[in-house]
């Protein structure tokens, strides 16, 4: 059971860190002028990602997880 735990905790890292980088590129697509009109800054972007994959809900990964493995 232990080797389950951190296999589901690695899974999870992986998918908060996908969903991260996910948030990152698309608001590094932006320009400067679009940052701004949203109310963001380049500086912002990294806390913006960092919230984004900290807000994924826990039972979406576990759901998304169960994919991955039934493949």
């Amino acid at each position: 059971m232990q080797i389950e735990k951190i296999s589901i905790a690695l899974r999870t890292a992986f998918a908060r860190r996908r969903q991260y980088r996910q948030t990152q590129r698309e608001l590094e697509a932006y320009s400067d002028r679009e940052l701004g009109e949203l109310g963001f800054s380049r500086a912002d972007i990294h806390d913006i990602a960092m919230r984004s994959a900290a807000d994924v809900p826990q039972e979406a990964l576990q759901r998304r997880l169960r994919l991955v493995t039934a493949i």
